[in-house]
Parts: C-alpha cells; sequence; structure tokens
C-alpha cells in the first residue's frame, strides 16, 4: 500500500517567535537592520546583545556607557518622550539582572548599584506622576537581593560603592539595598562599612535617618541588638511598633527581662485608640497594637509562659476578631479542645459589636451560614459605603444565601444613590442587574422588600 503523504505544516501569518523563526537566521538578520534603521532604541538594544555575545566583559563596557550618558544629562525628559524612557531604563536594568548576571554576576552587582545611583538625578530631570519611573527602580531595588548571593565581587570596592549609594543616593533606597546586598559582603567589609557610616554620623549636627538605618542594618546582620537600639531616640523608644521591633529582637537573643521592658515601654494604650479613631475605623484593630501584642506574646512563649500566650491569643481574639490571633490560638489546643473553642469563637463574632469586623471574619473564616444570618439579622447596620468589605461578602453568599447577598447589594446601591457618588454609578448598575438576578433563587424575602418594590425605591433615588 502507498504511503500517504504527510500534509505540509500550515504556515501562519500571526506573529509569534515560532513563527517568525521559520523565517531563518539570515532573513531576520535582515530585517532587524531595516527596522533599526532611523530607531536609535532598537540599535542599542542589539548593539548590546552583540555584545553579551562577545562576553561579558564587553557587554559590562556597553551597559556602563548607556548608565553613564543617563547619568550625564542635565536637560528634563520631555512628557513626549517619557515612555521611551522608561522603556530605555528598564532595558538596561533587565540585561542587567539577566544577561550579565547570567555570564558573570561579579560585574552584574557593582553595576546594578551603578545604576540605582541614577534615581535621585532621574527623578529630578522626569515629572513621573504615574510611578513607571519609580517602579523600575523599585525593581532594581528587589534585583539586588537575587544577584547578589550569586556575585562575588570585591567586598571592599562594593562596600565602598554601597557607602557611597547611602549617603547620596535615593533616600529610601540605601538601607534596603544593604539588605539585599548583604550575602555579597565579607565580615570585614561590613564592620569597616559600619565604622565609616558612623564617623560620618558622628560629624553631624542632625544625624541622617538614612545613616542611622543602614547602621541597624549592618548591626541586625552582626547579632549586635545594643547596636540597632542605639538608633533610636527616647520618644522613639516608646513608639509600640518600636517596642516590638526591638522585643523581637532581644527576645531571639534570650534576653526576655529586656524585651518584656521594651515593651511594657511601648503599650500601645491611647496610642491605639488615637490612631484607629483618626483612621475613621475605631472598632478594627490597629496593625500597631497587633504587632506589639504578637511580640508581647512571643516573649512570653519563648520564655516558658505558654499558657498566658494562650490567654493573651484568646484575649486578643475576643477583643479585635484576628482570624490569625484565633488560629495560633486554636492549632496549640488539644485534640477536640480545638474544636469547642472554634464554636466559642464563631459565637462571640456572630454577636460581635462591630457588624463589619463580625462579617468580615466570619466570611474569610469562613463561616457562611453564620455570616448570613448575620447580614438579616443587622441588615440596617450595614454600612453600603464599606465596598472592599460587602463586594466580597455579596461574592461569597450569593450561592447559598441569595437573599443576605442581595442586602449587601443594595445597601452598596442604595449609598451610591443616596450620597451621589458619581465614580460608583457603574458599580450601581452592575450590583442592581446582579440583585436582581438573584431574585428568583428567593422564595422567603423575610420582611425584607422584595425585588420590585426595592427598584421603586430605588428609581426615586436615580441620576445615571
Amino acid at each position: 500500500m502507498a504511503q500517504a503523504k504527510r500534509a505540509a505544516p500550515k504556515k501562519s501569518k500571526t506573529l509569534s517567535a515560532a513563527n517568525l523563526a521559520g523565517l531563518g537566521a539570515e532573513r531576520l538578520a535582515e530585517l532587524l537592520m531595516e527596522v533599526a534603521d532611523g530607531h536609535a532604541q532598537i540599535k542599542r538594544r542589539l548593539r548590546l546583545e552583540l555584545a553579551g555575545e562577545i562576553g561579558a566583559a564587553d557587554l559590562a563596557l556597553e551597559l556602563t556607557k548607556r548608565i553613564e550618558t543617563v547619568a550625564d544629562s542635565r536637560s528634563r525628559v520631555h512628557w513626549r518622550k517619557h515612555k521611551e524612557f522608561v522603556r530605555e531604563l528598564d532595558m538596561q536594568r533587565a540585561l542587567i539582572v539577566g544577561r550579565l548576571a547570567e555570564l558573570d554576576a561579579a560585574l552584574a552587582l557593582p553595576l546594578l548599584l551603578r545604576f540605582l545611583d541614577l534615581a535621585e538625578g532621574v527623578f529630578m530631570r522626569t515629572a513621573d506622576a504615574k510611578g513607571e519611573i519609580d517602579a523600575v527602580f523599585e525593581a532594581a531595588v528587589d534585583d539586588v537581593a537575587r544577584v547578589a548571593p550569586l556575585a562575588m565581587p570585591d567586598p571592599r570596592a562594593l562596600a565602598d560603592q554601597l557607602f557611597d549609594l547611602i549617603q547620596v543616593g535615593r533616600g529610601g533606597f540605601g538601607a534596603r539595598v544593604l539588605r539585599n546586598a548583604l550575602p555579597a559582603l565579607s565580615a570585614e567589609s561590613l564592620a569597616s562599612l559600619r565604622a565609616r557610616i558612623e564617623t560620618t554620623m558622628a560629624g553631624q549636627r542632625r544625624v541622617s535617618a538614612v545613616l542611622k538605618a543602614a547602621v541597624q542594618v549592618i548591626a541586625d546582620a552582626q547579632g549586635d541588638v545594643d547596636g540597632y537600639i542605639a538608633q533610636f531616640t527616647d520618644s522613639q523608644l516608646v513608639l509600640p511598633p518600636i517596642g516590638a521591633q526591638i522585643a523581637r529582637r532581644l527576645t531571639a537573643a534570650g534576653r526576655y527581662e529586656e524585651a518584656v521592658a521594651a515593651l511594657d515601654r511601648s503599650t500601645p494604650g491611647s496610642f491605639a485608640q488615637l490612631v484607629g479613631a483618626v483612621l475613621g475605623r475605631p472598632d478594627r484593630p490597629n496593625p500597631a497594637a497587633l504587632e506589639w501584642e504578637d511580640a508581647y506574646i512571643e516573649v512570653m512563649q519563648a520564655r516558658g509562659q505558654a499558657d498566658l500566650a494562650q490567654e493573651m491569643r484568646w484575649a486578643s481574639f475576643e477583643r479585635t476578631l484576628s482570624a490569625d490571633r484565633l488560629r495560633e490560638h486554636l492549632k496549640r489546643l488539644p485534640d477536640f479542645d480545638d474544636v469547642e473553642a472554634e464554636d466559642r469563637a464563631l459565637v462571640l463574632a456572630s454577636d460581635f459589636h462591630d457588624t463589619h469586623a463580625a462579617l468580615d471574619f466570619l466570611v474569610n473564616w469562613p463561616s457562611l451560614d453564620r455570616a448570613a444570618r448575620l447580614v438579616l439579622e443587622r441588615a440596617d447596620q450595614l454600612d453600603g459605603d464599606r465596598p472592599e468589605l460587602l463586594e466580597p461578602a455579596a461574592r461569597a453568599l450569593e450561592g447559598r444565601h441569595p437573599l443576605a447577598a442581595t442586602l449587601l447589594l443594595r445597601a452598596m446601591i442604595l449609598d451610591t444613590l443616596r450620597y451621589a457618588r458619581t465614580p460608583r454609578y457603574k458599580d450601581a448598575q452592575r450590583q442592581l442587574l446582579e440583585a436582581a438576578s438573584l431574585a428568583p433563587a428567593i422564595t422567603d424575602w423575610k420582611g425584607h422588600e422584595d425585588a420590585e418594590a426595592f427598584a421603586v425605591r430605588a428609581e426615586g433615588f436615580r441620576r445615571w
């Protein structure tokens, strides 16, 4: 029998790497030269790729030239050139942490730090309203953590470069870059860098917060808890987040009594209440207070007071409905005791004075039957100006509890219409349609107005 002829693969006009590869290397090279003609950025990229083919040193040299060109420029970047400038910067970053780091990480790390040193000058020359340039440099800060463990540069030269970056670089980068670069520094170079920073600080009338933060990074790396603490002022030591940071380090060092003293000195008290009131959510747990509590519980656990730590976890849950607190409490209980404690926690949450905190906890735990019952019982307490909470709750309940989901949607709809929140009109239209789609699944409205009655009431507010 004659063998059937195999059909030739079908050609496609779709732009893809696979289809372009089918054109062949020679044809692609011709097309690239044609496309690059008159496009400086494409030409630069091609030259950099060719340099990478020659070797790491050539690629590093070409990238250095591009970085120095940016550094030497003083003219403002016109808004029409902004996108192109962002692409150019990100291309340089990507080649440093990609191709160059693969070829020679010891060359890539110093060049990446030099790239980060551009930040201050670049921000002075651009209007970065959308944060696009900031995102490039933020990515570069994170890249340091990926490249540093692979690099084996001259530790002294690297320390010198970090010192300059900390002193004159963009303020928010210094300590973070240093922390990410630690794997590439020797103990000797780290000690030398710290001494240089502290000498600079000694000559300052108003000590730089950036330099203090850098010393703290080094102190952490050296296991020097006292050096870390020494960078805080007396007024900072009474702040709960600072007390928590110090206590954690003292606890790790086995200095439990000092850890407790640091926490006692920074007890949240009125601080937590004040911040909660300022944020407009006085009934929600304050993150600073929770961080302080975390540290206190950790030191109690570490010094053998497990029962007291458990009591604190439960007391914190009772006050805040923190799911993390409850999980930590439950996992330390014996079998069956944890089931009973969870039931008790769910009852407590259902009766919690803050309707929104209770709903948030019950939806995310999850205990959806209790969450639905809470909505039905306290529908009049729902704040429609909390879409970040009510929207996810409605999604979670719509399958098994359509009436509760409908009441959550209605709360947001009425708030939008009643207070003419124009940015949310489209959301309200969508929510109306979603509520209408749930109506056929509701057989008992339990005293709440049905879909038709609600539509009439909403129509009285409509302004879209």
